[in-house]
């Protein structure tokens, strides 16, 4: 993985996607950009809009206000919803099939983007990532940790590594080239409408090899502060190759972007969160316009929650 800093650009392009439920913690993740990226001769925010109220519209305009370095720009989801026909099993927004519609969404004149997940906090500068050269591919990505049965559902093979869509690197030239919204779309229709992992499980099937892996530091998971690295690839019974131990524990370290993904512990805004930096949430949290606002209570799922009662019953060794 080549990550020296070869591609140049005046902005930087970083887009989220969200409805109103989790305007707040995007516009945690936002405020974190900002403070760790000062430096960024322009940062541009794109948002997609899946129905944000206007109270938490002004609130993120506020947040990108108070940085000289930055804009933002919204764009409704409500003329590309209709394309999708899903057959949902398992309640997700459908802010996260929006960034599958980025080539026609974002102007032509973008290129390059940063997507990044609401449930995320940057805690370091984002510049070596934004010029990593992505080889010809259309997108680099984290690896993640997968079962063989999810990947043979996206038509992957057991060794074939498999990425987290919660931070893409994505050249937009390429993309729009592949035509990558137009095959998503007859993807999720040739699965009747219902895909494994819902959109990452639709990346993860078109691109195949056309990814990039960029080191773990950009996109460490809840999981590996859960288990240790030999834990984390036998319980999903992963057969292909992942990041060494060494590079594991360093970005667990000094991780620049932490993803507050739900494995075995709440998020930061939830009651009883036990993630190692669940402090660092509440503390940009009190940065923003949205501060003092009380945790939740977690709703888990009935079936998240028998695999937390099985894992606690019956530890891995």
């Amino acid at each position: 993985m080549a990550s020296c800093p070869v591609y140049k650009v005046i902005s930087m392009n970083i887009l989220f996607s969200s409805d109103d439920n989790y305007a707040r913690h995007m516009g945690v993740a936002i405020y974190s950009v900002l403070l760790h990226n000062m430096d960024e001769e322009t940062i541009r925010f794109y948002v997609i809009d899946n129905h944000i109220s206007q109270p938490n519209i002004e609130k993120l305009k506020s947040v990108v206000q108070d940085f000289k370095n930055a804009d933002i720009i919204f764009f409704p989801f409500d003329k590309y919803e209709n394309q999708l026909h899903l057959n949902l099993v398992w309640p997700i927004s459908l802010s996260s099939y929006a960034r599958l519609f980025i080539g026609e969404m974002l102007p032509d004149n973008v290129d390059r983007v940063l997507y990044m997940d609401c449930d995320v906090i940057v805690n370091g500068a984002l510049d070596d990532l934004w010029r990593t050269e992505l080889n010809g591919n259309i997108l680099g990505a984290v690896q993640d940790t997968i079962p063989s049965k999810t990947k043979a559902s996206v038509g992957l093979l057991p060794k074939q590594p498999y990425f987290n869509a919660g931070v893409l690197l994505i050249d937009l030239d390429k993309w729009r080239l592949s035509r990558m919204g137009k095959k998503s779309l007859e993807f999720i229709d040739s699965h009747g409408g219902s895909v494994t992992h819902h959109d990452q499980g639709v990346l993860n099937g078109l691109l195949k090899d056309q990814w990039e892996r960029i080191p773990l530091k950009y996109n460490v998971m809840t999981i590996h502060y859960m288990m240790s690295p030999a834990k984390v690839k036998k319980y999903f019974k992963d057969e292909s190759d992942f990041y060494g131990s060494e590079e594991i524990e360093s970005a667990k370290k000094n991780p620049i972007i932490l993803h507050f993904t739900p494995s075995f512990t709440v998020r930061p805004w939830e009651n009883n969160c036990v993630h190692p930096y669940r402090k660092i949430y509440n503390n940009y949290l009190d940065l923003t316009p949205w501060s003092g606002t009380p945790n939740v209570k977690a709703i888990i799922p009935w079936y998240v929650r028998i695999l937390h009662l099985r894992y606690r019953l019956f530890p891995i060794i």
